[in-house]
């Protein structure tokens, strides 16, 4: 299946937790003005915990209202570098189950090594490969979906 994943995190007491948007090619351009729509005048983006509860419904609505974008969920438990290698490695496995094209990960900066070496020892396990970058949120738009998911 060709699609874009997007991936953001949430971390909740005990949980961690990892979502993907699963968005198809043809509507990447739709997926992205539909959020870049939801900022306020003077937002560059917005971010989900930070949105008052009124806000994170209406932006909830919105999203739900928008066809072809899926998520996948992936929670794990535990010291937060080891359930966030679990969550991605799973990630990675099912995105290659997909045939996905392409999988941006929002960046945490001195982080992200963590993921490439995690991606690539799941990649070379399947001998698949999987284009990926790390991204700063205000860059893509679609990072702006599972920061939504996540957090909700």
């Amino acid at each position: 299946m060709a699609i874009h994943a997007f991936v953001d995190e949430s971390i909740r007491r005990d949980r961690y937790i990892l979502c993907a948007a699963l968005i198809p090619p043809g509507r990447l351009s739709a997926a992205r003005s539909l959020v870049r729509g939801l900022c306020l005048p003077g937002q560059r983006r917005w971010h989900f915990a930070k949105e008052p509860d009124s806000r994170r419904r209406q932006i909830l609505a919105t999203m739900a209202g928008q066809e072809g974008v899926r998520v996948a969920i992936f929670v794990g438990r535990g010291v937060e570098v080891h359930a966030r290698d679990n969550c991605m490695a799973r990630l990675v496995t099912h995105l290659v189950d997909l045939k996905a094209e392409r999988l941006v990960i929002e960046s945490r900066e001195s982080l992200d090594h963590r993921d490439r070496h995690c991606i690539a020892r799941v990649l070379r396990k399947a001998s698949a490969d999987l284009p990926y970058v790390h991204m700063p949120p205000h860059c893509e738009p679609g990072l702006w979906w599972p920061d939504a998911v996540a957090w909700a």
